[in-house]
């Protein structure tokens, strides 16, 4: 179960460290999937900046918390994905399902739900 979580939880960063450089070196292309399209220098450089650092982030941090099994480290990630879970449910709300995107919606639940199970399951290992 250990080696299990530890899988998910570096594929998870690799997946998020992935997205991250992508927004950084084809910030064009990839901003126009999530659906920001047409953007001038400040929109690239916000993309670059909160969006790609959003990734990095979460990224780093759990690729670091799989090689080390340390299970404090899974609440930052916990946290920007709820985060970005609570947008999503805002955006449902006021916008409607396809402004909020299930895809992503079910993807940042599976994320969570694999965290919590993670850090469960690291909970008292010898560290």
């Amino acid at each position: 179960m250990v080696v299990v979580s530890r899988v998910l939880v570096a594929l998870i960063g690799a997946i998020f460290l992935s997205i991250g450089a992508s927004l950084i070196f084809n910030t064009a292309e990839v901003a126009a999937t999530m659906g920001l399209p047409n953007m001038d220098a400040a929109g690239y450089g916000t993309v670059r900046a909160d969006i790609a650092g959003f990734f990095i982030g979460g990224g780093l941090i759990s690729v670091v918390a799989a090689f080390r099994k340390t299970p404090s480290l899974l609440w930052p990630v916990q946290l920007l994905v709820g985060i970005a879970l609570l947008g999503r449910i805002f955006t449902l709300l006021v916008d409607g399902p396809v402004a909020a995107g299930w895809e992503s919606m079910g993807i940042e639940v599976a994320i969570l739900v694999v965290l919590f199970w993670t850090k469960r399951a690291w909970q008292g290992l010898h560290l």
